[in-house]
């Protein structure tokens, strides 16, 4: 069973973060979505399995500094704060992009803290299941950046976090392969049903088959 890490000594997210913000619709400041530029981040971006770029769309790198209060970066961790309230990646191999309003950048400063560290606290299930304790609203879930930045993180030793970190990497890439081979193994029985069941590959039957 998951449990948090414990420590003697706790701090608040927006301590250690630089300001903990949210991005904004483009349209609503009169940006048009391009079919190129700088990619932009919704919510459903930030899925179960981590980044899913197929959700994403493009804006203008004018739109982009516009809208710079939300820019993110490499390295930065997300969060959605609305609808499935909790989920969180961390961005890799995207370089620069923006987000919407449903979803919370955050990005640590503090030389004390690991952000791997960080954002792999903030993932695991306890913390999903506490964000999902105080979410506001019936018909569209949300929680507040203010209850982001109060978020409780341990302050244990930089070397020790370092460690956790490196080991949930590890095992994330684990599993990322395991996926990996599951889908190709499902997409080679896909291709035997289709040849078997058409008919275009045909089967010996057993001796003695009645």
């Amino acid at each position: 069973m998951t449990t948090f890490v414990t420590a003697d000594a706790y701090v608040e997210l927006g301590e250690i973060s630089a300001f903990i913000t949210k991005g904004a619709t483009p349209t609503t400041y009169g940006f048009a979505w391009e079919s190129s530029g700088v990619p932009f981040l919704r919510s459903e971006c930030v899925s179960e399995r981590g980044l899913d770029m197929r959700q994403s769309m493009f804006i203008s790198p004018t739109a982009h500094q516009a809208l710079r209060r939300s820019k993110v970066v490499d390295g930065d961790i997300l969060m959605t704060i609305t609808g499935y309230v909790g989920r969180v990646i961390r961005l890799t191999g995207v370089g620069e992009a923006n987000i919407n309003q449903h979803i919370a950048r955050v990005r640590i400063k503090d030389n004390r803290f690991d952000p791997g560290y960080v954002y792999h606290y903030l993932s695991q299930p306890l913390m999903r299941e506490y964000y999902e304790s105080i979410i506001t609203g019936q018909a569209y879930p949300q929680i507040s950046l203010a209850q982001v930045r109060t978020t409780k993180i341990p302050a244990i030793p930089i070397e020790e976090q370092q460690a956790i970190a490196a080991a949930l990497d590890d095992a994330n890439h684990e599993i990322d392969l395991i996926h990996q081979r599951l889908a190709k193994a499902q997409c080679v029985k896909q291709g035997l049903m289709q040849q078997l069941l058409t008919g275009r590959t045909r089967l010996p039957a057993k001796e003695g088959a009645a």
